[in-house]
C-alpha cells in the first residue's frame, strides 16, 4: 500500500526568499481570508484554491485588503508541500501567466474547453484588473483610522501614512510603486502636499529595498553603523508596521536576521566571545544568546544606559554558563530486546498534524478522480469569470454603462467564488477524513508488529529451553516471560494515546469546517444525512450504473464501426470513415476513465463513512481508543475487517480499468 500517512503531510517553513521565480511549474494557489469586521464577530470568509496565478492575486487584493491574510502555494502537483507565498511572487507568477497569454491547466480533462478559444487570455484587460487591485490595496493603506477606536478617515493622509505606505509597498511588493499606480491614486484637495507626499513614498520604499538588498552583499567592506541603521529600520518595520494581515509570506525576519548575524561579528560585545568560541560544542546556543543581547541592547546603541550594562552582565554570566562544560547524567540500565522493539514501533510514529483546509483537499483531490475534475470545472469558471471582469472595466461606453458591467460581473465572480468555497469545504473533509484513515491503517501496522515482536522473544526463550531438565511448565513461562507483559502494556496504552489524539484532531477539524456535526447523534438522521453527504454511496452505485452501460454501448459502437471500415456497410447502414472510429474511442476512454474514478471514488467513500462513524460522537473522548487486547502469548492474527477495506481503499488509483460489481 502506498504512503498516504497524514504525518506525511507538512507545512514547510518557507524564509522570506524561499521561493525564487524560477521555471514554471503546477502550482496550487491557497488563499485564505477572515473578516475582522465587528458586525460579522470573526466568521470565515471565502477561501480560494485554485491553479490559475491571475485570479489568485486578484482574490488577495480585493478580498484581503483590509483583513489577515494568508497566501500559500503548493510546489507539487499532489498538494504535499505547501510554502508560504509573498505577494511578490505571486504578482511575478501572474505575470508570467499573462506574458505566455495562456489559460492554466493543471487538472486533467476537458473542462477547459468552456469557452471557443481558450488558450488565450486579454492580457491588457487582465494587467488593468490587476494594476487596478493594486491601487485599491495602496489606497486603502493610504487612508486609515487616525485610531483604533474610531472609524473615520481623514481626507488627506499626513506624511506618517506615506511613509507607512511607502515601507509596506516595499515589504509587500518587494520593488517602488510604479508611477501608472501613483496616477491613479484618488486626488487629494491639495496637489501639492500629494506630490511631496509620493515622492516621500518611494523614498521610503527605496530605503527598505535597500536595506534588504544590504542584507544580500557580501561582507567584507561591512560597517557596523550602516549595518545598524539597516537593522533598525527592518526591524521597526517588521515590530510596529508589518502585520498579519499582509501575509505570512511577507516576512523580513530572513533580511532582518542576516544583517544581526554580520552586526555580532562586529559589535565589541560579541564579536570576541563568538570568535573565540566557534568550534565549541555549544556554538549555537552561544549564537542565539548573543542574537538574544543584540536585539535587546540595539535600539538604544550605541547610547548606553544602566539597563544595558545589567544586560551586558547577564550576557555574560550566560556566556560562561555555556562556555562550561557540564556532566551528564549516569548512564541507566542497558536496553533490553522487548524496549528496543518497542522503540523501534514508536520511532515510525508521530503526533498528527493538523492540516489546514485547503491541504486537505488539496489531499483529497490529489486521490480522488472525480475531485480534481470537480476542481477543474471550478477553476474553468472562475478563471472565465475574472476575464469577464476584466473586460468589463475597459468595455466602451459611458461611465454608467462600464459601472453596471462592472458590478454585474463582480457578482458573478462572488457568486462563483461562494460555490468553489463549498466545494473546497466538502473536500477539505474529505481529506480529514482520509488522512485519518490512514493514521488508524499505520497505528494498527504498528500494534501488530509490537505485539509480533513480543512473540518473537517469548518464542526464542521457550526454543532455548532444554527438555532434559523437565518439560516447559506455566511457571517456567511466566519466570522467563515476566518483563514482556509491562512492555507490551506501555506500548499498547501509547498507541492507544496516539490514536486518540488522531481522532480529536480530525473531530475538532470537522466540527470547524461543518458546524452541524456539533452535538450529533452517532444514531440519528442527522448522522446518516451528513454520513451521506460526505460518503455518497448511493449517488456513486447510480453512476457506477450508468457509467457501465455507456460503457457497453460505446463498446458496441466501435466494433460496429471496425467491422465497417472492414467489411464495408450493409444495407440501410452509413458508411465510416477513421475520425467517426477515432470520436468513438476517444469517447470511450473517457468513459472508461471516468468509471475507474468513480470505482476509485466508492472504495474510498467506503473507508470514509466507516471513519466517519468512529469520530462522530457527541463526546470525543469516549471512543474506543484500540482494538481489544489480546495477550502475547496468542500468536497475532492476520489483518481483517477495517484494516483490509481501509488499505484497498487507500489505493491511489484504480487497479483496473475494467466493469466490476460495486
Amino acid at each position: 500500500m502506498p504512503d498516504t500517512d497524514a504525518i506525511g503531510q507538512t507545512e514547510t517553513k518557507g524564509e522570506g526568499d524561499a521561493l525564487e521565480p524560477g521555471p514554471p511549474t503546477p502550482r496550487l494557489y491557497s488563499v485564505t481570508t477572515r473578516y475582522t469586521d465587528q458586525f460579522l464577530g470573526g466568521e470565515g470568509g471565502p477561501d480560494l484554491l485554485c491553479d490559475d496565478a491571475v485570479t489568485a492575486l486578484h482574490f488577495a487584493l480585493s478580498t484581503s485588503s483590509s483583513s489577515p491574510l494568508a497566501v500559500t502555494c503548493s510546489t507539487s502537483v499532489d498538494g504535499r508541500t505547501w510554502t508560504p507565498l509573498p505577494l511578490h511572487l505571486l504578482h511575478a507568477d501572474a505575470l508570467s501567466t499573462l506574458q505566455q497569454d495562456a489559460q492554466p491547466a493543471m487538472y486533467p480533462g476537458p473542462v477547459h474547453n468552456s469557452r471557443p478559444d481558450p488558450g488565450r487570455r486579454r492580457r491588457a484587460a487582465l494587467s488593468r484588473l490587476i494594476e487596478l487591485s493594486q491601487v485599491k490595496w495602496l489606497d486603502s493603506v493610504l487612508r486609515v483610522p487616525v485610531d483604533e477606536a474610531s472609524t473615520w478617515v481623514p481626507e488627506e493622509p499626513a506624511t506618517e501614512d506615506w511613509i507607512r505606505a511607502g515601507r509596506l509597498w516595499a515589504a509587500v511588493w518587494g520593488d517602488v510603486p510604479s508611477a501608472s499606480v501613483l496616477d491613479q491614486l484618488p486626488a487629494p484637495a491639495d496637489t501639492l502636499s500629494a506630490d511631496r507626499g509620493t515622492t516621500r513614498l518611494r523614498a521610503e520604499a527605496a530605503a527598505v529595498l535597500d536595506a534588504t538588498a544590504l542584507a544580500r552583499t557580501p561582507a567584507p567592506d561591512d560597517s557596523l553603523v550602516g549595518l545598524h541603521a539597516a537593522w533598525m529600520l527592518l526591524h521597526n518595520i517588521a515590530e510596529r508596521t508589518l502585520g498579519a494581515q499582509y501575509g505570512t509570506g511577507t516576512d523580513l525576519h530572513t533580511a532582518e536576521h542576516r544583517l544581526l548575524e554580520r552586526i555580532s561579528a562586529l559589535h565589541p560585545d560579541t564579536a570576541g566571545p563568538l570568535s573565540a568560541t566557534r568550534d565549541h560544542p555549544a556554538a549555537a546556543k552561544i549564537r542565539e544568546a548573543a542574537h538574544a543581547y543584540l536585539r535587546y541592547v540595539l535600539p538604544p546603541w550605541p547610547k548606553n544606559t544602566g539597563w544595558t550594562d545589567r544586560a551586558r552582565t547577564a550576557f555574560l554570566e550566560e556566556l560562561h554558563a555555556l562556555r562550561t562544560p557540564v556532566d551528564g547524567p549516569p548512564p541507566g540500565p542497558p536496553e533490553t530486546r522487548a524496549q528496543a522493539v518497542l522503540r523501534e514501533v514508536l520511532d515510525a510514529l508521530a503526533v498528527p498534524a493538523a492540516l489546514s483546509r485547503h491541504e486537505a483537499a488539496a489531499l483529497w483531490r490529489s486521490h480522488s478522480g472525480r475531485g480534481a475534475e470537480q476542481a477543474g470545472w471550478d477553476a474553468a469558471v472562475q478563471t472565465n469569470r475574472t476575464d469577464d471582469l476584466a473586460l468589463a472595466h475597459t468595455a466602451e461606453g459611458t461611465p454608467r454603462d462600464r459601472g453596471e458591467a462592472i458590478a454585474q460581473a463582480q457578482r458573478a465572480l462572488t457568486s462563483v467564488t461562494r460555490f468553489h468555497d463549498e466545494h473546497v469545504t466538502t473536500h477539505a473533509a474529505r481529506g480529514h477524513l482520509h488522512a485519518l484513515a490512514a493514521s488508524l491503517v499505520t497505528l494498527d501496522k504498528a500494534w501488530r508488529t509490537l505485539q509480533q515482536g513480543i512473540w518473537d522473544i517469548a518464542a526464542e526463550r521457550r526454543a532455548q529451553h532444554d527438555p532434559a531438565t523437565g518439560p516447559w511448565r506455566g511457571y517456567d513461562e511466566q519466570r522467563a516471560t515476566a518483563d514482556l507483559d509491562p512492555v507490551l502494556a506501555d506500548g499498547e496504552a501509547r498507541i492507544a494515546h496516539l490514536r486518540q489524539r488522531h481522532l480529536d484532531v480530525t473531530h475538532d477539524a470537522l466540527n470547524d469546517l461543518i458546524p452541524q456535526l456539533t452535538d450529533t447523534p452517532h444514531h440519528g438522521h442527522r448522522h446518516h444525512r451528513m454520513r451521506n453527504y460526505l460518503a455518497p454511496l448511493d449517488l456513486l452505485r447510480q453512476d457506477l450504473n450508468t457509467l457501465g452501460s455507456q460503457t457497453d454501448a460505446l463498446r458496441r459502437t466501435c466494433h460496429e464501426l471496425r467491422t465497417r471500415l472492414n467489411t464495408g456497410p450493409r444495407f440501410g447502414q452509413t458508411h465510416a470513415t477513421d475520425r467517426d472510429l477515432a470520436v468513438a474511442e476517444k469517447q470511450l476512454r473517457d468513459v472508461d476513465r471516468r468509471y475507474a474514478d468513480t470505482q476509485t471514488e466508492f472504495a474510498l467513500s467506503v473507508t470514509l463513512g466507516r471513519t466517519f462513524d468512529q469520530i462522530r460522537t457527541t463526546n470525543p473522548q469516549t471512543h474506543p481508543t484500540a482494538a481489544p487486547r489480546s495477550s502475547w502469548r496468542t500468536v497475532p492474527a492476520a489483518p481483517t475487517g477495517h484494516d483490509q477495506a481501509t488499505a484497498a481503499a487507500l489505493l491511489p488509483g484504480p487497479t483496473a480499468h475494467g466493469r466490476t460489481t460495486a
